[in-house]
Formats: C-alpha cells, structure tokens, sequence
C-alpha cells in the first residue's frame, strides 16, 4: 500500500475512532448527569485526571520511545531496535505493578483526600481501583503501538481502537440503561476498550514487524537511562500542563465543592473531545516526519510541518468557532432541565476551558518538534514559567478577591496556555529545527483571522433564533460547516493544496503531491 492511501486510511479510520467516543461524551452525559448526578459524574472526570497524574511518572520513559525505535529502524539498526523495544517493554510491566500496588493505598484513603459525600465514597473507591488497572494494563501494551507507526499505518492501531471504542459505548448504554448506576461502568467499560486495543496492536506488531522481538535478553539499563535522561523533560512538561490545566477539578472540588467540581467537568466535556481530536489530526503526520528528520532532509521536515499545522488548524476551526458560536443553543438543548443561570455558567465555563484549545490546535504539529529534535529542555523551563506564572494569579485571586471562583479556576490557566501556545512554541519549533524565527507565524496570523470571523458569523446565526430544536439546530450547523471549510479553503491553501485535499475527500486514493502528507 503507498504513502497516499495510508495517510487516507489513517484519517479516516482516526476520524471513526473519535466519532464513537465523541457518542460517550455527547449521547451519555446527559443520561448519566440525570441517573448519577453532578457530583458523581465530576468524581469521573477527578479520577480520570488521579491517572493522568501518575502518566506523569510513566511519560519519562515512553513519550521518547515511539521517537528512538522509530530511528532506529529507519536507520537500519535491527539490534539497537530490540534494545529499545525490549527495555521499554520490561520497564513498564514493572511500572504497571507498582501503579496497582499505589492504587489500593489511594483508594483505601481516598476521602481524606477529596471532599465527597458517604454514599458515594465506595463507588469512588472501585472507580479508584478500576481506572488504575486500566492505566497499567494500558502501559504494558503501549510500546507494540510503535509497529503501525513505523509502518505509518495508524490505521491499524485506529481499528483496534475503533472496536474498543465501539465495545466500550455498548457496555456504558447497557449498563446505564438495565442496572443501578455507578460511576465505575465508565472504568469497567475503559477496561474493556483498552483490553482489546492492546491485544490488537499486539497483533499488529506480529504482521508488521514479524522480526521484531521482545527478549529479555535484550533489556538494556543504559537504553532505560538513555530514555529517562531525555523523557524526564517530558515528564516535567507533563507537570507543567498539570498545573496549568490538569488541576481545575481538585482545585474546584477543594475550594469550592463537588457540585462545582461537576458544573466544571460538564463544561470540559465537548472541549475534552475536541481536544482529542486535535492531536490526533496532527499525529497522522508524525510518521512521515521521522522519516524526514531520520534522512536528514531539513527542506521536507519544514514542508511536512507547514503543512500538517495548516490541514490540522483548517480541520479544527470550524468545530471550535461553531462549538463557542452555537454554544447558548447547543447548552439548552443538551441539558434540557437546567436554569438559564446554570446554563450561562456552564457555557462562559466551556469558552474559557475551549480558549486554549483555540491556540493549541493551530500549532499543535509544531510540539512534534521537541521530540525529533530531543531539544525538549528549553521548552519546559518556558513551560515553568507559565505554570509559576499561572500559580501566582490563580491562588490569590480565588483566596483573596470576591471573583468567581469556578471562572477564575477556568480562565487563568487557559489565558495563560493561549499565550504559551501562540507566541511561543511557533518560535521555539523554528529555533530547534533550525529555520526563520518567523517561519510559523505567517500561517498562524491567517489561522486565527479565520477563526474570528468565522465565530463572530456563527455568534449572529445563533442570535436570530432559529436553533429551537435538535433538527434545525443540526441543519443549520451543517450548513455552516459547509460554508465554514469552502471558506477556509480558499484562504489558508493555495490551488495545489485544494487539489490534495480534494483527492484525499473525494475518493481516498491520497496525495498526488509527494512534499505533503
């Protein structure tokens, strides 16, 4: 199969993957918001962040392997390959051991922790447990999901996930549906999805790379070191993003209470999903950068980057200006029930949580840089600098001033990370790859020109009044998603590049044009 067909199937089949889970986060949250309440679904979400928490940990070893066995390979070093693959493999099993062992202490204490009423104290407790299994049955698959990204052909990994993602909707509706509600089907149903997207890339890396073996033998200490030297940044910019926007719900839970903490999980629901969907829009392209990056080809690692920053942003703005645009809309139709106050609290909320994502998303590509280039140094400490920045705003103003607490939870840190994202890392991905300072910016301007204009018109739809019902407010969004992508493509994309992105929609046969995709 070529380049231009797997990059087609990889879009296709990573834009099913988020259609099914996007189906959890828009179809269940009202029914579970209904059978378990705010406080319940909030405690999902703060248990979701206790495993990113611990991810933290794990990131210094696996955020850079994908990175070196990916080289590796494409370097022809078979025996260094192995190193890699093996050490990493072994490492996390013992890592995986050590996350369950922590989690039946965190579970076991888990009320003198958080702020959360007696009868739900065991269903949080099991969810505790469940999602921490989850979390390490995940890490003793995660190095096989390197075949298909060697091979760049995500699009077997995306159907693994595909079925997980399937399977794991089923068990929610059935569960919800036919038993008692408790907060633990999310995990039980998690536990399920990740199962059976591990056994598939497992089999994955058998067909792809029949050659590649996990030996013992093949454990290497200076391999794990030569990782965790480089993935430790990785893990202090983990921290970095924790503190910027990983820490709103325990913040809410602590300061204010577990009814706020749910206000605020509901209104990251949508922009959690677009969230998920932005990276991996831009991770469709990773491949094709290594290889570049590998080869040693500056001039097509730029193209690949310019590009991939444009399609990603082209894709994203439309749902993000629509998401804010039709937000009042949408809210009222969602959560039907609801007061006009708690309504207009839950849609400012999702506007400041969505603001980062508006700067994340148009730049998104550009963080791939840091780790081809392991230059990942710098952009922590300016990443530290944001977080400091971000502790010394939000903590006196929630202690000290009669502003509302959940909207300064919401909005220091995603101001701040907006600023990080578009000033910054445009910048730094020049410097480290060694290019114009300026070379990102120009794309960037004209990016979020788009998405201005392109919200401020969705803003005026809305106001006219015609979103009454699920059915208009469906046409009428589709309408302006039309209108919203002919627009974006005759401003961010010259002729050739319609015409590829044309022959990728049109009739997935891919690019045409060998310097992009």
């Amino acid at each position: 199969m070529g380049d231009k067909k797997k990059f087609a199937l990889n879009f296709a089949t990573q834009i099913a993957v988020l259609g099914t889970q996007f189906i959890i986060s828009f179809v269940l949250t009202p029914i579970v918001l209904q059978k378990l309440g705010d406080e319940a679904y909030g405690f999902v979400g703060l248990v979701n962040n206790f495993v990113s928490y611990v991810a933290i940990i794990t990131a210094a070893l696996n955020a850079m392997a994908s990175r070196f066995i990916t080289v590796s390979y494409h370097e022809g070093d078979t025996e260094r390959t192995e190193e890699y693959f093996s050490s990493v493999f072994f490492s996390n099993c013992i890592m995986a051991f050590a996350i369950f062992v922590g989690s039946v202490f965190l579970a076991a204490n888990i009320e003198t922790l958080v702020s959360v009423t007696p009868e739900l104290v065991t269903d949080l407790r099991i969810t505790v447990l469940l999602a921490f299994m989850n979390a390490g049955i995940g890490l003793l698959t995660v190095v096989f999901g390197v075949a298909a990204f060697i091979k760049n052909e995500l699009f077997l990994n995306s159907i693994g996930q595909l079925l997980g993602s399937v399977l794991r909707v089923i068990f929610l509706f059935v569960l919800f549906w036919v038993a008692f509600p408790h907060m633990w089907y999310f995990s039980v149903a998690g536990l399920v999805a990740t199962v059976v997207t591990g056994a598939a890339q497992v089999a994955v890396t058998r067909r792809l790379l029949p050659e590649l073996k996990l030996s013992l033998s093949r454990f290497s200490p200076s391999k794990v070191w030569e990782l965790l030297k480089i993935g430790v940044w990785n893990s202090l910019q983990n921290v970095n993003n924790l503190i910027q926007t990983g820490l709103d719900l325990l913040v809410a839970n602590i300061f204010i209470s577990g009814a706020a903490m749910g206000l605020l999980s509901i209104a990251k629901t949508v922009p959690q999903a677009l969230t998920n969907l932005s990276g991996s829009i831009a991770n469709l392209f990773y491949p094709k950068m290594a290889q570049a990056y590998a080869r040693g080809d500056k001039v097509e690692l730029v193209s690949r980057f310019d590009f991939a920053m444009r399609f990603t942003s082209a894709f994203m703005i439309v749902p993000l200006a629509g998401f804010i645009g039709f937000g009042p809309s949408f809210y009222s139709l969602w959560l039907p029930g609801r007061s006009v106050a708690e309504l207009g609290d839950i849609q400012l909320l999702s506007v400041l949580t969505v603001i980062t994502l508006i700067a994340s998303a148009l730049v998104e590509p550009l963080y791939y840089a840091n780790t081809l280039t392991t230059k990942i140094k710098g952009s922590v400490l300016i990443a530290f600098g944001f977080s400091l920045a971000t502790l010394a705003i939000e903590f006196p103003l929630i202690l000290f001033t009669s502003l509302d607490k959940l909207t300064v939870i919401a909005g220091t840190s995603s101001i701040l990370m907006f600023v990080r994202h578009a000033l910054v890392q445009p910048l730094y991905c020049a410097v480290v790859i060694g290019v114009r300072r300026r070379t990102f910016y120009k794309p960037l301007m004209r990016e979020v020109s788009v998405f201005v204009v392109l919200w401020f018109g969705y803003a005026l739809v809305d106001q006219v009044g015609l979103c009454t019902n699920w059915a208009t407010l469906v046409a009428v969004a589709f309408a302006a998603a039309v209108i919203g992508y002919t627009f974006e493509l005759l401003t961010l994309f010259d002729k050739g590049e319609r015409f590829v992105i044309f022959d990728i929609l049109r009739d997935k046969l891919g690019f045409r044009r060998g310097n992009v995709g």
